[in-house]
């Protein structure tokens, strides 16, 4: 089950009701509607990191106009020294 916005925002709005009536408790209130905040903050951002990350491969070719970049493999180019005994500048 979800939490919807307006039963967040609900409760912000009570916890800012008690701190009027309650002023020794001001600051756990205020601590509360703090996280709250952060909770409606947390979800808004959720929702907008979930909408962009599902891009189709073929959607993203079409809009960049290219597909993604592949690791190539540069096996034209190995040494070839008398006393080297591999590919690899750290073979001896």
């Amino acid at each position: 089950m979800a939490i919807t916005n307006q039963q967040i925002l609900r409760k912000i709005i009570t916890e800012c009701e008690q701190a009027l009536h309650n002023e020794s408790k001001v600051r756990e209130h205020a601590k509360a509607v703090q996280s709250l905040t952060d909770l409606l903050l947390d979800q808004d951002s959720k929702v907008t990191t979930t909408s962009s990350s599902s891009i189709d491969p073929l959607e993203w070719e079409k809009m960049v106009g290219q597909p993604s970049p592949k690791p190539s493999t540069t096996d034209s180019k190995k040494l070839k020294e008398e006393d080297a005994n591999g590919d690899s500048l750290l073979d001896f």
